[in-house]
């Protein structure tokens, strides 16, 4: 088991209200190591909510939550973020490339407080070989504004991926996309989870790439259900 959700709540103190608004009612899920699922539901049911609490970008109200064996609730802010940049890897609708680096150099960014001398060499080789793997390691030396949008989120994919993440966290990995783009990203994403072995979560409006996951979870009213 990868990650571990038990009773997980979601609350926010709105000042208009009386009563906190209830995002995330008692949420529970056990993802295995290797799992590829998506997250359905209407905009403003609680989605990035959620992935972002599995991620530790948030905290819940109350629950429990375990990931790669340890109780997220005993670890201090420091070691959330070790455990991020680590151990699991962001995609989001924006890919969030800095304008100013190159291509390769966006993808080496998470790489920076991990690697030592010695692992310069080891991950700028794994950067060119994930940028082959999709496509892009001619536009290693690229900046980010020469190269399409699709081409962009696919080096937000490569980035996530650079330090071998246990899990990946894709929010909307394909809403600023066309369609054509939105389907190239989809089954890269799909072939990377079982060619790399990572656990893959991915929060989409899109059917067409919920249908690409092995499992579909819908998200309504706080609460979540499995489709299959």
């Amino acid at each position: 088991m990868i990650l571990e959700l038990k009773n997980v709540v979601k609350h926010y103190e709105v000042p208009s209200r009386e009563k906190p608004v209830e995002v995330l009612k008692g949420i529970s899920l056990q993802i295995k190591q290797g799992d590829a699922l998506a997250i359905i539901g209407p905009s403003g049911s609680g989605k990035s909510t959620l992935l972002n609490i599995m991620g530790s970008l948030d905290k819940p109200t109350s629950g429990f939550i375990n990931f790669a064996g340890s109780d997220l609730a005993t670890l201090d802010d420091s070691e959330l973020a070790r455990m991020r940049n680590r151990d699991i890897g962001f995609v989001f609708q924006l890919h969030h490339l800095l304008p100013q680096c190159t291509i390769l150099e966006n993808v080496l960014i998470p790489t920076i407080p991990l690697k030592s001398d010695k692992e310069n060499g080891d991950v700028r080789n794994r950067a060119m070989t994930l940028l082959k793997r999709v496509g892009l390691d001619q536009y290693g030396f690229h900046f980010p504004p020469q190269i399409s949008a699709g081409e962009q989120q696919r080096v937000a994919v490569v980035r996530a991926l650079i330090n071998s993440p246990k899990l990946v966290l894709a929010d909307e990995p394909t809403g600023s996309l066309d369609q054509t783009s939105s389907e190239q990203l989809g089954q890269l994403l799909i072939e990377l989870n079982k060619e790399e072995g990572v656990t893959l979560i991915v929060v989409t409006h899109s059917m067409d790439l919920a249908r690409r996951m092995e499992k579909t979870y819908h998200l309504r009213e706080g609460i979540l259900v499995d489709t299959d």
